[in-house]
């Protein structure tokens, strides 16, 4: 198991060592080890390989126009993988969604961070 997770305020892949009921043992893409709290993970996956998951999410992300998401993403608070449902028209795959959030998190005049992948369209 995977899982993708927000620290210190940039995103990160790692595999699950262990899972306790509030916190994680991670191997991040890096080789470092990392306890985060569950409360900063983002997506859980099984694949592709966490390394994969953020270099695929990099590509896609730059294809993405904040523009357009700014313009389809409405007033209302939102999370990542909701938008990422909306955009890519189906359930997004991993990949999709983490470069959603990166897309998302790069455009701060755009959109504004209201929470752990939660965000909101900048007036």
């Amino acid at each position: 198991m995977h899982v993708f997770f927000e620290d210190d305020g940039a995103f990160k892949a790692g595999t699950v060592l262990a899972d306790n009921a509030t916190s994680l043992q991670v191997e991040a893409a890096s080789g470092k080890r990392l306890k985060i709290k569950s409360a900063n993970v983002l997506l859980r996956f099984s694949e592709p390989s966490p390394s994969a998951l953020l270099a695929d999410a990099r590509t896609l992300a730059a294809g993405l126009d904040p523009n357009f998401l700014w313009e389809v993403s409405g007033e209302r608070e939102f999370g990542f993988a909701d938008l990422a449902g909306e955009y890519f028209g189906r359930t997004p795959k991993p990949a999709e969604a983490a470069a959603l959030a990166f897309c998302l998190h790069g455009s701060p005049m755009h959109f504004y961070k209201k929470g752990k992948g939660r965000y909101r369209a900048a007036p």
